[in-house]
């Protein structure tokens, strides 16, 4: 992932989704504590409402229980039962005793519209503020209600608009349904039906609904959601589960949530009435607030944060975008620069515009690569010294070795007085030196090993019977070229070295092989070996580390310095894949493997 993904991966993560976050925490957090503070304000109101209920009711079922047991409403549940089944129930007198009675008592509340009362056979009699026909007792028997009627004994049922269809639907009219029981021997006298038109309900809820008419809906349901009451009057009959799309919990204690309801985002808030003792079967009070009333002003101060915050990050987005999106470019254009000069194009440059910091940088950048540039050419020029400097010092460390030696055979002999075999050496001293002499570095395999040739043979004289030695070369490699005296400072050092010390017949081989593209020469001995001490002293140098003058001033004799030098020019000559392996062990002789490359011929 380059640069420029990572700072806007960054920004995204540390700055725009960390403002999001604490933004929709904010917002959340604000949503939640004004939901919970007005829902908590709705309660305080809905339980205020609900005492209001509650006194309406108790009002209205002290009147009811009130006259129940009077003598002169139960005497009309004995008249009614008096009367003969087959013959005409009631007179013309009693009618108009009976609703002068009603009229007089029980119609004496002005909630009450009318009031109908039924004998256990079913004969009825009704009185009421308007005319109208009574519900049938055959409809009332075969309703759901009858058996909650039943069940209560005495203790009065309330009936809200349409939950029971054969009750009726007017708006605001409910129903008390009772047994009426004989005041001295409680037996049942028969059943009551009140029809109540319950006007106080909308002055309860219009006393707490002035600021927020056009914002705020009550509703009195029952136990499956059904609507009695809804002040606004638009949502009577409905069922409040469906316009809330189930989100309402009936079962619930009394809490507040938010959710849409009729589209629009409110908070509903329900409130149990609690006042099933007094006939009023699991009602509830259910409060609707538009959120836009809830929120108010701080969900519009809210809308506008979180416009200037967009608008902050747009800006900031912006500002990632054309500036620093400008810079992470330039470090980018930098680093590719950068990997160009690494892989050796030292002709990179920067272009260069602008005034400021970034221009500078450019700059800066183009003129350090002229100077590193400047500095590998010197480098290289000193290193090309150095190498031909080194090669020329091996070179001369390795000729006045090999005189020395020689000279000391020759010296042997003329001591002995053997003045042909001193002749056969000079010859061959002669050719030694004619090819050592010639100013080339390098020259055939062929001339290299008839050189090593005359060196050994040389060598003969002076170890006589003490050695042998064997050269094999496949002919087609005779051209190829080789460093002057390679094979021979391993020669000499297997005679020094590796002989002296031994009783036995020395062995000296000489292999050439053909290695494809390379070209491996083996000198083999049946010396003394090397130790392993020994063979750690044998690296090649990386660096001139003695002066010319300390070398070439000094007498000492280093063992193995052909060996050394030897490998030290081949790796200087061909390169670091090139160079010489040793492998020996004490008692057991030493091979020297010299590696050079294959294919550079003389064709002279």
């Amino acid at each position: 992932m380059n640069l420029n993904k990572k700072v806007f991966i960054g920004f995204l993560l540390f700055i725009i989704i960390p403002l999001f976050v604490l933004g929709s925490a904010v917002y959340t957090v604000s949503q939640q504590l004004i939901e919970k503070k007005y829902g908590d304000l709705t309660e305080v109101t809905l339980q205020a409402i609900s005492r209001n209920i509650y006194y309406m009711f108790k009002e209205a079922n002290y009147f009811s229980d009130f006259w129940m047991v009077k003598d002169s409403i139960q005497g009309i549940y004995r008249t009614i039962d008096a009367a003969k089944p087959n013959e005409d129930p009631l007179s013309s007198y009693d009618l108009n005793t009976f609703d002068t009675l009603l009229r007089g008592s029980i119609l004496t509340y002005s909630p009450i519209q009318s009031v109908v009362i039924y004998n256990n056979s079913g004969k009825s009699f009704s009185a009421g503020r308007t005319s109208g026909s009574s519900i049938p007792w055959p409809t009332i028997g075969q309703s759901m209600a009858f058996q909650h009627i039943q069940e209560l004994n005495g203790s009065p049922l309330w009936i809200g608009p349409s939950e029971f269809k054969e009750f009726g639907s007017g708006r605001g009219e409910f129903y008390q349904a009772r047994i009426v029981k004989d005041f001295w021997t409680m037996d049942n006298l028969g059943y009551m039906l009140l029809k109540f038109k319950f006007n106080e309900l909308d002055l309860i809820f219009k006393s707490f609904n002035t600021s927020e008419q056009n914002s705020k809906r009550y509703l009195l349901i029952n136990k499956t959601g059904l609507i009695f009451y809804d002040n606004k009057q638009s949502l009577e009959g409905a069922n409040v589960l469906q316009l809330t799309q189930g989100k309402l919990d009936l079962g619930y204690n009394n809490y507040s949530f938010k959710a849409d309801f009729q589209n629009e985002k409110s908070l509903i808030s329900l409130y149990h009435l609690n006042i099933n003792g007094m006939g009023v079967q699991d009602w509830s009070v259910v409060s609707i607030t538009s959120w836009k009333y809830v929120a108010g002003e701080i969900e519009t101060i809210m809308k506008l944060v979180a416009g200037i915050t967009f608008i902050c990050l747009f800006f900031a987005l912006v500002y990632n975008l054309v500036f620093v999106r400008r810079i992470i470019q330039l470090i980018l254009r930098m680093l590719s620069s950068m990997k160009k000069v690494e892989r050796g194009d030292l002709s990179t440059r920067m272009e260069v515009s602008g005034k400021d910091e970034t221009t500078a940088l450019a700059r800066g950048f183009n003129s350090l690569v002229v100077r590193v540039e400047d500095l590998l050419e010197e480098v290289k020029r000193q290193q090309d010294r150095k190498n031909k400097a080194e090669l020329m010092l091996l070179q001369a460390q390795i000729k006045p070795h090999f005189l020395f030696n020689t000279l000391e055979s020759i010296n042997v002999l003329a001591i002995q007085n053997q003045g042909k075999k001193v002749s056969q050496m000079v010859i061959r001293l002669g050719n030694l030196l004619r090819i050592g002499m010639e100013n080339r570095e390098e020259i055939t395999l062929k001339q290299e090993l008839e050189h090593l040739r005359s060196y050994l043979e040389i060598q003969e004289f002076r170890f006589e019977d003490q050695f042998q030695y064997t050269i094999e070369a496949p002919p087609e490699l005779h051209n190829d070229q080789i460093l002057k005296l390679t094979l021979q400072p391993l020669v000499e050092n297997s005679l020094q070295h590796g002989f002296e010390p031994i009783d036995y017949m020395g062995l000296i081989s000489v292999k050439v092989v053909d290695e494809g593209d390379r070209i491996g020469l083996y000198v083999t001995d049946n010396g003394v070996g090397i130790s392993n001490d020994k063979l750690a002293k044998f690296h090649y140098k990386t660096e001139l580390e003695t002066p010319f003058h300390e070398i070439l001033e000094s007498n000492e004799e280093r063992r193995g310095l052909g060996v050394s030098n030897v490998a030290d020019r081949v790796r200087i000559q061909y390169g670091e894949h090139y160079g010489m392996f040793i492998c020996s062990q004490e008692g057991h002789g030493t091979t020297m493997k010299v590696i050079i490359p294959k294919g550079k011929r003389d064709e002279r």
